[in-house]
């Protein structure tokens, strides 16, 4: 790969148009770091020991593995590679991770829309979240996924509804797209939360594949000019969601942790793609696959009152925390 000039700026050039904590005792901003950033191709790349300076935390390089660490976080990323974790949640990178000789480096997008997000909520926008949308994937003729008789439209509603109850317990108003078994096209899911006013909305679906594959994974909107998890080619042009990305990485990250200690599922990560429903939206939003009906453990798990239980818990935990951290400051 063909490396570009290196530039040096500052942290605040980097996240420009960002929220930042206010100013110190004295009146003016606090000093920010420098970060160097490299031309790779199309790709802008920040060196990875510059974001961890930001931070504050400690960097290390071990082989094809880099290490960003604090006493609160832990980020490991890989050489080559599109997948990292991050507090043992594995997260999908738009791009891969780069090297300048010894330094790694990390793209831009990935900084300032995903880790940021995850590493520094205080700097999110500020929204209320009271109107949620549930979207209990498929209904009617449109089934979704099918193992041993048991149809991804049933549990997928079956869920829905012990959110939707847990979720009007915590005082959130809720709409469902359907709330048995009908069909409901996707225009008219999308739809519903601008009619509505929503301020978040969730799809809930189950997966397919070969019957050794299990685990949760959440999928928000891909970004503009980058590729969507699992391809190569970059989305060209804007979709509403992207209005709200980095709201959804927080809220996707917050979700898939809160899953992970509830089920101990496998984790396939936070990813991202332009499935209609959450391309379209005009809230924050994201995509939750609950599980493999075609895997057997994981299917009769999910037909379960408890683990379907578990799952609705999990989710209303992580609004509560999204809602909380999003939350407006008091008016004086």
């Amino acid at each position: 790969m063909t490396l570009g000039r290196l530039f040096i700026i500052t942290i605040m050039t980097v996240l420009a148009g960002l929220a930042f904590p206010a100013s110190n005792a004295s009146g003016s901003a606090p000093s920010r770091p420098s970060i160097r950033f490299v031309q790779q191709g199309k790709i802008k790349y920040l060196y990875l020991r510059d974001v961890a300076s930001y931070y504050g935390m400690r960097y290390a390089v071990s082989g094809k593995t880099a290490t960003v660490a604090s006493a609160y976080s832990r980020l490991l990323f890989t050489l080559d590679s599109r997948s990292m974790t991050l507090n043992g949640v594995r997260v999908h990178l738009a791009f891969a991770i780069s090297r300048r000789g010894k330094d790694y480096l990390l793209s831009i997008n990935d900084f300032q829309l995903l880790l940021d997000p995850i590493l520094r909520p205080a700097a999110l926008p500020r929204r209320t979240i009271r109107k949620i949308v549930l979207d209990p994937g498929h209904g009617g003729k449109d089934v979704g996924a099918v193992a041993d008789g048991t149809l991804e439209k049933t549990i997928n509603l079956q869920v829905a509804t012990r959110l939707a109850a847990k979720l009007r317990q915590r005082g959130y108003t809720v709409v469902t797209t359907r709330k048995s078994d009908t069909p409901v096209s996707l225009s008219q899911r999308v739809e519903s939360t601008s009619k509505w006013g929503a301020d978040l909305f969730i799809s809930l679906h189950c997966n397919s594949a070969e019957a050794s594959v299990s685990g949760l994974e959440i999928f928000s909107a891909t970004w503009h000019g980058t590729p969507p998890t699992g391809d190569l080619v970059p989305a060209k042009e804007r979709c509403p969601a992207n209005a709200f990305d980095r709201e959804n990485s927080y809220l996707s990250f917050t979700t898939q942790k809160a899953l992970l200690d509830a089920t101990k599922a496998s984790d396939r990560g936070i990813k991202r793609r332009r499935f209609s429903v959450i391309r379209d939206i005009t809230c924050p939003g994201m995509l939750v696959e609950m599980g493999f009906l075609s895997n057997n453990t994981e299917r009769q798990l999910l037909k379960q009152a408890n683990r379907q239980d578990a799952i609705a818990k999990a989710i209303a935990d992580a609004v509560d925390k999204f809602r909380t951290t999003l939350a407006p400051p008091p008016a004086r």
